[in-house]
């Protein structure tokens, strides 16, 4: 693994393993790290940077496809339960992401959820011609889906850093002290056994610091 911590850095270890990339599938880069640790921006930021040079970028987030929140916001063995549960994994590697890898093209209309209540709306995936295929969400690298990536970028941040973030942006409407609560117990609580589990930071080729608590330890 590397550690980079600008973003010029990463894009030039992004486009080096694009272009050592031999094979016929759409090159695919896991983008992964704790809740509000900044993976959407970064995938965002990278996306851009890659357009800006002609590429065609599929840009998934895996967070539409999460199970209803009584599926996964279960209090016994809470951890546990998000670990496993938190996301309809088979519907999205089997209906999303393996044939975008395959085809380099994909036409899906789906229905996505809300990840502050149980609402589900239309969503479509429209792609056509893909260069990168972005998969970006929190457990990706987990090591049954490692085989998956072509590349996987790991956007490291403190577990303290992230939940400062996550209370700022509060995408769930809840008030701050059940947000704190609902962090420690079920998303945070899943994402420590993903590291005793997975050693996710291991399994990275890049590490990307995205915290300035840990990038002036």
């Amino acid at each position: 693994m590397e550690f980079v911590n600008d973003m010029q850095s990463l894009n030039r270890k992004l486009l080096s393993a694009y272009e050592k990339h031999g094979k016929k599938t759409a090159f695919t880069a896991g983008i992964s790290g704790i809740d509000a640790a900044g993976k959407g921006y970064t995938s965002k930021k990278l996306q851009e940077s890659l357009e800006d040079l002609g590429y065609i970028v599929a840009n998934i987030n895996i967070d539409p496809w999460q199970n209803p929140l009584p599926v996964r916001l279960r209090k016994d063995n809470a951890a546990e339960n998000i670990y496993e549960n938190i996301f309809r994994w088979q519907q999205f590697f089997d209906q999303l992401i393996f044939p975008s890898q395959k085809n380099k093209s994909i036409y899906l209309k789906t229905e996505g959820i809300r990840s502050d209540a149980d609402i589900y709306y239309t969503l479509v995936y429209d792609y056509k011609d893909i260069d990168f295929l972005f998969v970006e969400g929190i457990l990706l690298f987990k090591k049954r889906f490692l085989l998956h990536y072509d590349f996987k970028i790991w956007i490291d941040c403190s577990f303290e850093t992230g939940l400062k973030r996550a209370i700022q942006r509060n995408v769930e409407n809840l008030d701050e002290a059940r947000l704190i609560h609902d962090y420690d117990t079920y998303y945070y609580a899943a994402q420590q056994l993903h590291f005793e589990r997975d050693d996710p930071q291991k399994a990275a080729d890049v590490i990307f610091c995205n915290d300035l608590i840990m990038s002036k330890a």
